[in-house]
C-alpha cells in the first residue's frame, strides 16, 4: 500500500510542500596582507554572520583582492568576479567586514551600491555586528 503524508497544507495553498527561499550570499574583502589576522577575523565573522541568518554562501562566492582599500574596486580582479556573479544573479547579499571595502571614497561606495541594487544585491556589514558574532551574542 503506498503511502500518503498526512501534514496539513498551508491556508491557501494547493497542499504541495513549500520551502523558504534560499538567500545565496558572496562575502568579500580587501586587504594588503590577507594573512593577518584582522583580515581572518573580519573573514571568519562574515561567515559566523552568513551561517546565523541562514544563508547559503555561492559557490566560488568567498572573495578576496589583496590589494588596499584606496584601489578603484573596478581595478581588483576579485571585486570584477563579485560584479560577474551580481548581473547573472546568482548571489542577493554581499556580506563585507566593512562598508570601505567596497569603495573608498563616498562617491565610489554608492556608485558600487548602485551597480549591485540595478542587480538585486544588497549589503550586509559585519562592522556593527563583529563584536555580538565573535562572542556568540548573535544566537
Amino acid at each position: 500500500m503506498p503511502q500518503t503524508s498526512t501534514s496539513p497544507a498551508t491556508p491557501g495553498t494547493s497542499g504541495a510542500a513549500t520551502s523558504p527561499a534560499i538567500t545565496t550570499v558572496a562575502l568579500y574583502a580587501s586587504d594588503p596582507a590577507p594573512d593577518v589576522v584582522r583580515g581572518m577575523l573580519a573573514a571568519a565573522a562574515a561567515a559566523a554572520v552568513a551561517a546565523g541568518h541562514g544563508w547559503t554562501i555561492a559557490e566560488d562566492g568567498t572573495i578576496a583582492d589583496d590589494y588596499l582599500l584606496t584601489q578603484a574596486p573596478q581595478s581588483r580582479p576579485g571585486w570584477d568576479r563579485l560584479r560577474g556573479l551580481a548581473e547573472q544573479r546568482r548571489i542577493s547579499i554581499v556580506v563585507v567586514p566593512a562598508l570601505g571595502h567596497i569603495g573608498f571614497t563616498w562617491s565610489v561606495w554608492q556608485a558600487e551600491q548602485r551597480f549591485l541594487r540595478r542587480h538585486g544585491v544588497s549589503l550586509a556589514c559585519v562592522e556593527p555586528m563583529l563584536d555580538a558574532v565573535m562572542t556568540g551574542a548573535s544566537r
